[in-house]
Parts: C-alpha cells; structure tokens; sequence
C-alpha cells in the first residue's frame, strides 16, 4: 500500500503528465502564427465556496484546449494572462479589453462560475479587443460537478461555431481521465490515487454502511412523523427532511445581468399571458421577457441624475389585465432638510416603451399581502428630520385619472413599527383571524396579534438586504444619520391547497454582523424557506430551496412560461456590502412551484 508522501508523488507525475498534453496547444505568447486569431482567457470570477476555486484553472484549461485551432485560433499562455489581470477578481468589460489590448490579442474570453447547491452555472462573454462589435455571450449549467466537463464541451462548441466558425469535432485533445483530474477538488485526489487494495477496503466499509443504513431507513419508513407529512411541490423542490439536506435537483436561471438588482416583481405588463420580470437598479428600470433559456430586456426607464430608485412593484389594471408599475423613488435637491424627498412613478408598459402615467408621488410604495385580499398596493409617506424614514398612517393606494391617491387606511397595531416594506398580513396560526408577521430593523421575525401583542419571535436572520437609504439625519457634519434597510418581501401562499397559510421568506444563511448599521451589515448566503404554523412556533420547514450563493434581494411568484403553473422567482446580487450592491452583477432564478 503506498503511504501518503507516494500517493502525492503519483498525483504530481500524473498532472504533469496532463500538463504535456495541452502545454502544445497554446500559445506562449500573443504572437501566434501569420493569420491566427489570438484569444486570452481570462481568470473566470468565482461566485463559490472557497473548495471550488480550483475550478478556475481547470475550466480556463479545458477552454484553453478546446479552442485552439492549428493555424486559426492560438490561446496565450495563462501565466501571462494572469500577470497582465493583476489579480483582478470582478473583470468587466472595459477591464478584459484593456487586458486584451495590453496582451496584443483579437478576443478576450471572460466571465463567472456560479454554484447554487451541487449545480454550477458558467456565464462567458467573449469580446473583440477592436470594440467594433458588442461580446458575444455564452452560457452552461452543470447538475453537479460530473457534469462540468460535458457542458464545457458544450460552450466551447458555441463559442467555436459563433465566433470563429469551426464545425463540432468529435475528438478530444485531452484524455477524458487527465480532464476529470484536472477539474475535480485536489482535496479528493489522494482518496482517487489509493491503491486497489484501499478500493476494495472502502467498498466493503461502504456496503457494510449501506445495509446499516437501509435497516434505519426501513425502520424510520414505518413511522409516522411529523417530516414524512410535509409537503413537497415537483423536483425542484425537496421534502424537508431532519436526518440530511433536502434533494433538489435542475431549476431555471437566467443568464449574469449587469447592475445589482434593488428589487423586483413579475406581472404581464405587456398582456400576452407570459408574466415579465420588472427589475430596479439604481438609476435605471428593466423590463426583462423570459425567452429560451435566457432573459430579453423588452423595455427600460432611466431616472434623472437627482433620482435613487429604490423598490419596484406590480399591480393594479391597466386596459384589458395589464397591471401598472409602481416604482418607489427618492429625489435629491429639495429644500426640506432632508436628504431627499420621496418622488415616486406610476408606469405602465406598452408597445415596447416604459411610459409615465404620473409622478412626483410622495409615497414609498409596496404591493403587501393583506389576509384573504392577496396583495394590495399600499403607501406611507416619509417622516420628518427627526422622525425617522416613515411618516403617518399605511394606506391603500388607488389609481384615479391618472393620480395615485391614498384610500382606506390599513388597520395596524399601535406602537408595532410597521411599514409598508416589512410585514404581511394572514391567518398564521390558523386561528380564523388575521395577524402580522414582521421583520424587524435588525431582520428579526415577529408575529403579532391584531392588538399588537408578540405571540412569537424567531431567530436568525430573515430577509435581510443591504438595500439601505438614509432614514434620519442628526448632524451631517459629523455624519450623524441613521439608514433603513429594505428587506426581501415576505409572501403569504397556500401553495398545498389546504387552507393553511405558508409564509415564505428568505433566511440568510451567511455571515452578516447585525449589530453594525444597516450602511455597513453585508449578507452573502441565503435560501427561500416556506414555513408554516407548529407546536414550536413559524418553525414547520414545508420545502426550502438549496444555497443561494449572493444577496437575495427580492422574491414574487409568477409564470414566467405563460402556462398554469407557479414559479418562485428570486433575485440575487453578487455583492456583499451597500458599498458595491449597486455596481455589482445579479441573477434571476426560477422554481417550479407544482403541488401534488
């Protein structure tokens, strides 16, 4: 049996050995042959857990190997590549072209891995150097990391065709076995260099744990609890299960978008029976149209350089089922002390164009579920100076000729601290009666009665976002001002058809430092849990997505296929802090909310 210092040996031997084999086709510099096309992949930004990161060098290696074409297209050697990156981490599109220009080369290859769960998504962008014409993007999606290598063959197969026209070849440069190495975790690697007498050891041990586990298995099969009763919607989705993580397994995401998203919503704006998705980001509005397996932006509103979008929603009528877009605004340049004023839109979507139907509206804005109504647009106003981001009553807001106006006011309880971002209304307990579910400044749950009494608080931290603006000011001078952050929606669904209310929420997962200020907290991990009423409390997991590696910004239910059916829709920014949320990238993810 070989001892440890060996085995590293052997693995050493066997990359070096791999590294022969595609060492040949690429170019040790940008001077390649006389009419070669000169490409330099780019180190791909990680959006993963640190074990994946050596997929980076494996991926741009694959690539590497695939695109090389004797007498066509020459890759320049990574090294270089690297020393002219300088350790850049996020490479945008002005940054891989002066990379390119200072390598000497035609294209630029360059983009993200992303890993959500055991999946893992590979957007590229390839880019003339010339800047003649826009990237070319390209896209793949691993089920696990056994799938990586057949989906690289797949985009290099795109680029191959699109960019420099080359047929698909059925031949590989690269063995099979040196590529499954060269792109699995070198954790893992001594484990696959033992020899066949610890393979025949680790068989047995496995077989002997496998029959103790099916005798549990068996055993837990005949009991009747509580786990085995919760629900579950189509494959997307797994039971949750106490003894080990839910199985889910292929799910919908769109391709990297630029920008961060600050908030979203889906409706059919345009009323073709296929829901859009309404995107906000800092300054600017998206409408985006689902289409194959990427997203197309189909419409879009700039504000002036005096306005911070801040929330988007959808709802309402407008003609035959077209809801309107309520777009929730500050504008800097008043005279009343504050930072900004609150200048809010209402926006309806047609013939391709975002067009205003009013403005100036001194309302924050948010469609809230409110019990048995569903979701109901409402409003607040903003607080004075000294009083904090919101001012007076919550009311339902109502489009008249063209002007959005407060109606009935939403009855809440005294001293609760709700606003129109961060509650919900519904028959949590299944007591007949309605009550709110709240998330506090410090993204803590409460439940309360409709007296205002607390009959529940949880723990962790739900909905949390770095979507922050400056709610009080003190003293400028010596930044004396306070921030409020938005947080994710909270959705109130009977998706099991049983009458119970589900609330469903994003509960974050990753490091955030709650007692700093919402200016300076950041959020990276987070998952969409669906949670109903129990013994404990909002404590009864019905069905949870896996790990959502980025800030989860907003999530909604729609149909972004046009069919009946449901999907979870959920926003995602690959960024930590407020500082860069709103430069960052973001992806839309979609869920299958089918009930059986």
């Amino acid at each position: 049996m070989f001892d440890r210092k060996a085995r590293i040996s052997c693995i050493i031997l066997f990359l070096l050995f791999f590294s022969g084999f595609a060492a040949p086709s690429m170019a040790t510099g940008a001077a390649g042959e006389a009419g070669s096309v000169i490409v330099a992949i780019l180190p791909f930004a990680m959006n993963t857990p640190a074990s994946l990161i050596y997929l980076q060098n494996g991926l741009r290696d694959m690539l590497s190997s695939r695109l090389s074409w004797q007498g066509k297209v020459e890759v320049v050697d990574k090294f270089k590549t690297n020393s002219a990156a300088k350790g850049t981490k996020e490479i945008s599109q002005n940054e891989a072209l002066l990379i390119g220009a200072a390598l000497k080369v035609d294209y630029v290859l360059y983009g993200s891995i992303t890993s959500t769960g055991q999946s893992l998504s590979i957007d590229a962008k390839m880019a003339p150097v010339s800047g003649k014409t826009a990237p070319v993007s390209f896209y793949a999606q691993a089920k696990n990391l056994d799938d990586v290598i057949p989906q690289v063959n797949l985009l290099a197969q795109q680029i191959n065709q699109k960019v420099f026209g080359k047929s698909e070849e059925k031949t590989q440069s690269v063995s099979a076995e040196a590529e499954e190495l060269a792109t699995r975790n070198p954790e893992l690697l001594l484990r696959e260099a033992a020899t066949s007498a610890d393979k025949t050891s680790a068989d047995k041990t496995s077989a002997d744990k496998t029959s103790t586990e099916k005798t549990s298995a068996e055993k837990k099969s005949t009991d009747k609890t509580s786990a085995e009763k919760k629900s579950f919607f189509n494959r997307k989705f797994g039971k949750v299960n106490p003894e080990g993580p839910q199985n889910q397994s292929d799910f919908w995401k769109s391709q990297d978008l630029q920008g961060g998203i600050l908030g979203m919503d889906v409706g059919d704006v345009d009323g073709d029976g296929q829901d859009e998705i309404v995107a906000v980001q800092a300054k600017r509005l998206i409408v985006y149209k689902k289409e194959k397996e990427g997203l197309r932006a189909v419409g879009s509103f700039d504000g002036t350089p005096a306005d911070s979008f801040l929330w988007v929603s959808v709802a309402g009528t407008h003609g035959e089922n077209k809801p309107y877009i309520y777009l929730t605004n500050l504008r800097t340049g008043s005279a009343s002390g504050q930072s900004a004023d609150v200048y809010s839109y209402v926006l309806a979507f047609s013939g391709g164009k975002v067009q205003v139907v009013a403005e100036g509206i001194p309302y924050y804005l948010n469609t809230v579920y409110l019990g048995q109504r569903g979701k109901v647009l409402v409003g607040q106003k903003r607080g004075e100076k000294d009083q904090g981001p919101f001012g007076g009553g919550i009311f339902e807001m109502q489009l008249r000729d063209n002007a959005l106006v407060p109606g009935p006011e939403v009855t809440t309880p005294s001293g609760a601290h709700l606003n129109v971002f961060n509650f919900a209304k519904a028959d949590i307990r299944n007591y007949k009666v309605d009550e709110f579910i709240q998330v506090d400044d410090r993204f803590t749950p409460h439940i309360l009665d409709a007296s205002g009494k607390q009959v529940w608080i949880g723990d962790g931290v739900w909905g949390a976002t770095t979507n922050s603006f400056e709610s009080k000011i003190g003293d400028r001078l010596w930044r004396k001002a306070a921030y409020y952050a938005i947080p994710s929606p909270i959705l109130i669904a009977d998706l099991r058809h049983n009458g119970a209310s589900e609330v469903v929420v994003n509960r974050n997962t990753g490091s955030s430092e709650r007692w700093l200020a919402n200016s300076r907290k950041y959020f990276s991990l987070g998952e969409i849990v669906a949670l109903s009423w129990g013994r404990k409390g909002l404590t009864e997991e019905n069905w949870k997505t896996n790990e959502l590696n980025g800030q989860v910004t907003s999530l909604r239910i729609g149909s972004l296929d046009g069919k009946d059916k449901n999907q979870l829709v959920v926003s995602v920014v690959y960024a930590k802090d407020v500082y860069k949320l709103k430069e960052a990238r973001s992806v839309i993810f979609a869920y299958d909310l089918n009930a059986k």
